[in-house]
């Protein structure tokens, strides 16, 4: 018998259906922590059903027309209300930006990523989240608009904790992400007890290269500590230094003291912990080869 929580109704709400930036941000501005903007609505849809969240009110962003594109402008600009299918299926994510192409690929079933998006999966701020850790590895900026105006913020700067950001009465309105430099590569990984779960562990990588040795490196890790963070102790072993296999080895064993793994219902800590420095030195590995060009 299913638990009584998952055959719950939504409990009653106030609807708006804005079509302008600046109409949803008076309304948020006028409804404040009574409100929840909607977007895919494929996660919070879920967590009002199950009373997780009991919103007296919900915007509607998903008819502001503007918020919804996918194109090359001195680097990747996202509108939040692009589809995580839309970006799947995009031949520039494929071609310059693979990170992202490889975040998508297994995220949810068809149905979620026709409606899921990707502004959406940032503003969750999930621990667990596919989009956030290439994201942050590639210098995501993400553009906040609110009463007092907009704002630019680092994507690494916008996530608080589980389900906490920095928006204020703010609109998450687009994501630009920075060309790949010369001699950089790439990659994400995450794994799942099935082809439609959260990640039980996730990391994307970012490196540039020259003449054997790294230059810059980022390391993004999910779904082992409160919310995706950076492996900066371990990216320090690496940066600036002679790429060797023994190197390789300390900054994954660091990236795995780095991160503050819990037990639940997906995996443990002690699992957690030990994939985590396997995932790392294979993503290392994989985007140092892709700098080099050995692999696409």
């Amino acid at each position: 018998m299913f638990p009584k929580e998952i055959t719950k109704t939504l409990k009653l709400f106030g609807y708006f259906n804005p079509h302008e930036v600046s109409e949803a941000v008076l309304l948020l501005a006028q409804l404040g922590d009574k409100a929840r903007v909607l977007a895919g609505g494929t996660d919070l849809i879920h967590t009002m059903r199950l009373r997780q969240i009991t919103p007296e009110y919900l915007i509607n962003i998903k008819d502001i027309v503007n918020l919804n594109y996918l194109k090359e402008n001195a680097g990747l600009e996202m509108g939040a209300l692009t589809r995580i299918s839309t970006i799947k299926e995009s031949e520039i994510i494929k071609q310059k930006y693979i990170s992202i192409y490889e975040a998508t690929e297994w995220f949810g079933s068809p149905q979620v990523r026709n409606m899921a998006t990707v502004g959406g999966n940032i503003c969750r701020s999930s621990p667990s989240s596919d989009l956030i850790p290439p994201l942050m590895t590639l210098g995501a900026v993400l553009k906040l608009v609110g009463p007092r105006g907009e704002r630019k913020v680092l994507l690494e700067d916008f996530l608080l904790r589980a389900g906490k950001t920095l928006l204020d009465q703010e609109i998450l309105t687009s994501i630009f992400v920075p060309p790949m430099g010369k001699n950089s590569g790439t990659a994400f990984k995450k794994l799942i007890r099935s082809s439609q779960d959260l990640a039980k562990v996730s990391c994307a990588v970012n490196i540039s290269v020259e003449g054997g040795r790294c230059r810059d490196i980022i390391i993004a890790l999910g779904a082992v500590a409160d919310k995706v963070f950076r492996a900066k102790k371990a990216e320090n072993i690496l940066r600036n230094e002679e790429i060797t296999d023994e190197k390789i080895k300390d900054v994954a064993q660091r990236a795995s003291q780095e991160a503050q793994p819990i037990t639940d219902v997906r995996s443990t800590a002690t699992y957690r912990s030990h994939v985590i420095k396997v995932l790392v030195e294979r993503l290392v590995r994989l985007s140092i080869e892709r700098a080099e060009g050995k692999c696409g």
